[in-house]
């Protein structure tokens, strides 16, 4: 079962919103279908209101990833600047190469 970090709320827009008891006994015919249109529409606005506070978690969580990548990259290239500038006063013939011994040697004796 997944973790839920988040939670929009309300869940159910059109529950509870019809009026009952004595006061629903004075109302006009319709105001009961007027009633479920403005609770559901009030949901609505309290759903798209706690969608935006997650929307804004998240963009700010997101941000704060972004943060730390950039950072990580900034070191990286100036690490990367380190090596080329130390590459850049390396002379390649002044450094040793060592000899290896030829392939056909170890072909040979793998053939023996």
């Amino acid at each position: 079962m997944p973790f839920v970090v988040r939670k929009v709320e309300p869940r159910f827009l059109c529950r509870g919103h019809v009026p009952s008891g004595a006061a629903a006994q004075d109302l006009p015919v319709g105001a009961e279908l007027e009633a479920v249109a403005n609770g559901a529409l009030t949901g609505s606005l309290k759903q798209l209101a706690s969608l935006l506070t997650i929307a804004e978690d998240i963009f700010a969580e997101l941000t704060q990833e972004l943060t730390a990548v950039a950072d990580r990259s900034a070191r990286i290239r100036q690490k990367l600047d380190k090596v080329e500038e130390r590459l850049a006063t390396v002379d390649p013939k002044k450094v040793p190469v060592r000899e290896y011994l030829p392939l056909s040697i170890f072909i040979l004796w793998d053939l023996l």
